[in-house]
Parts: C-alpha cells; sequence; structure tokens
C-alpha cells in the first residue's frame, strides 16, 4: 500500500502537534483534564495543517 502525500503530512502533522501542546503543557504546568484538552486541540490543528501541507508542493519531491 502506497501512502499519499496528504496521509504522511497529517501523521506528521499529528506528531508535531501533539508534541508541541504537551510541551506547552508542561511549560504551563497543567496536569490531568487540562492537559488531555491541550494535546488533543493541537493533536487535531496538526492534522488540518499537515494534510493541507501534504495537498500542496512541500512533500511533491517524495518518491
Amino acid at each position: 500500500m502506497k501512502l499519499r502525500h496528504k496521509e504522511i503530512g497529517g501523521a506528521l502533522g499529528l506528531l508535531a502537534g501533539t508534541t508541541m501542546g504537551s510541551g506547552i503543557g508542561f511549560l504551563l504546568g497543567w496536569h490531568s483534564y487540562d492537559l488531555i484538552v491541550l494535546v488533543a486541540l493541537f493533536g487535531f490543528f496538526g492534522i488540518a495543517a499537515g494534510r493541507w501541507a501534504g495537498s500542496r508542493i512541500v512533500f511533491k519531491e517524495l518518491p
């Protein structure tokens, strides 16, 4: 099965978004439910941004 550029972008966006969300939550000192909501929101925004970037020329150089 060959991955499309949107799927690769979405996966990378999820990884970047959740990592950024957990880092910001750590810096703010948030715990439990607040942190879960923050990481989930950043993950969804990361997926959207990654799929948008995947549909553009960003990933066109990959085989």
